[in-house]
């Protein structure tokens, strides 16, 4: 068996040289990552960061991975027994799937895993559908240190140039932290403590419990922060209202009724606002109507919100698809592509092995190219100048074309600017979007679609 040396200690200087964006005063040298739990990836559309939390303390790391050209190679399609077949022959001996995330400019895909006898753990990157995978060398990289404290964190979410981290104690207190990048090195999170409703928790209820699970959408023109916990309400909170000082107190919208959840994402496809769960071994979609806020009642303290499934895990009788909608089973892990795709990892009928990673659409309406340098703008129809832009940016239809949708779309999903447009030139004022790489999706009378991306400095 093939030993994976790992580095047991931290060890840091000063990086002088050209550094990431989304950094500020990191240092260089190696990281631990025996004790890392989960990753997060996100981008400001220069550069990305992956994020590795450690109980209390996340690792924001430099992986010099920025190529948004590398993103057509490197999409997914059908890797059978992506485990055994590929990830434990990369590193040497056999492991376990705990996390992936799929770095949002490359599309490279980064998993965490641990050997079977939980002595050690690292970070693979896979590349190139499968071909190329090698373990991500953190013996001497440029990173930021960031402390929560004394109380674990659960899960991440970026927007808007910002880190939002949920986090709670061994008491089930619960607290949300944020962060506005770039992330200094040691710099304190802000932080607000929360009470939440959770639905029979080791045999009690309880009204301080952490959030867990969270994602970050766009509904009706808000952004929102959402998600599901374990046992399982599930929320909708406006982002506007989290930042503040005091008790935040977080209703439950509605319930997904028992059971663990691993990851929530948000996506938005098929003209509607979507939260997807990966509860269990099962990957559900939940509709606007319980994540617009409109579920919120005054008194939640009797579990009375909605049960969107019934005491056998299925979805509720009678509950539209629209509402809620088992989407797949036997899925062992899944990570966000983009606004119409997922990547997940299957189980196995063997146990404790896993099955394929496939990519996995879930929206009706057809997906453009899975890379961001290959979008359906190949004839230069939509004309988007100047590019990189700062303030105004000018779009220019097709000819022959009198009017045309516009959405301006994050590479997260978010929906950040959508208009209709009536002449063949049209300014638009971008000053107020956070920067970042963008799709611009058009949709034209015929109801024919380009898309293009525009970057925002």
């Amino acid at each position: 068996m093939k030993k994976i040396l790992l580095p047991l200690f931290v060890c840091m200087s000063i990086s002088s040289m050209a550094q990431n964006s989304m950094l500020k005063n990191p240092v260089k040298g190696a990281v631990n990552s025996n004790k890392f739990d989960d990753i997060f990836i996100s981008s400001n559309g220069k550069d990305a960061v992956l994020f590795a939390v450690e109980d209390s303390i996340i690792y924001a790391i430099d992986i010099a991975d920025n190529n948004a050209a590398n993103a057509s190679v490197n999409a997914i399609t059908t890797i059978p027994d992506f485990v055994k077949a590929k990830l434990d022959p990369a590193a040497g001996q056999a492991t376990f799937l705990m996390d992936m995330e799929v770095n949002p400019l490359s599309k490279s895909l980064y998993v965490l895993v641990m050997n079977m006898t939980a002595t050690e753990r690292f970070i693979l990157k896979v590349e190139k559908n499968g071909t190329a995978i090698s373990i991500l060398d953190l013996k001497n990289v440029t990173y930021s240190k960031l402390s929560l404290g004394n109380i674990h964190a659960y899960d991440l979410a970026f927007v808007n140039n910002a880190l939002y981290v949920s986090a709670g104690g061994f008491s089930l207190d619960g607290e949300l932290n944020w962060m506005a990048a770039p992330f200094t090195h040691n710099a304190a999170f802000t932080k607000r403590k929360t009470t939440f409703f959770k639905s029979n928790q080791g045999g009690a209820y309880l009204t301080t419990a952490p959030l867990e699970k969270i994602t970050i959408g766009s509904v009706d023109g808000k952004d929102r922060i959402m998600g599901v916990t374990t046992c399982a309400p599930g929320f909708s909170v406006e982002l506007a209202k989290v930042v503040g000082t005091g008790l935040l107190s977080v209703t439950e919208d509605f319930n997904i009724h028992q059971g663990t959840t691993t990851k929530a994402a948000y996506m938005y496809h098929d003209k509607k606002e979507w939260l997807f769960n990966h509860h269990g071994d099962n990957l559900y979609r939940i509709g606007k109507k319980y994540i617009d806020g409109s579920q919120v009642a005054t008194n939640k303290i009797n579990n009375n919100s909605t049960k969107l499934r019934d005491n056998a895990g299925n979805v509720a009788p009678g509950m539209p698809t629209d509402d809620m909608k088992l989407v797949a089973n036997n899925v062992h892990m899944m990570a966000y592509w983009d606004q119409y795709r997922l990547v997940v990892l299957e189980t196995s009928p063997n146990w404790g092995e896993t099955g394929a990673l496939k990519m996995l659409t879930v929206s009706a309406e057809t997906p453009p190219p899975a890379g961001l340098d290959n979008l359906n703008n190949t004839a230069g129809e939509l004309k988007i100048y100047p590019n990189p832009v700062k303030d105004f940016v000018l779009i220019e239809l097709p000819v022959s074309v009198s009017k045309a949708g516009i959405e301006i779309v994050s590479i997260e999903g978010r929906i950040v600017h959508s208009q209709g447009i009536n002449s063949n030139k049209t300014t638009i004022d971008v000053s107020k979007i956070p920067i970042g790489m963008y799709i611009v999706n058009m949709t034209l009378e015929n109801d024919r679609k380009l898309s293009a991306k525009l970057i925002i400095e």
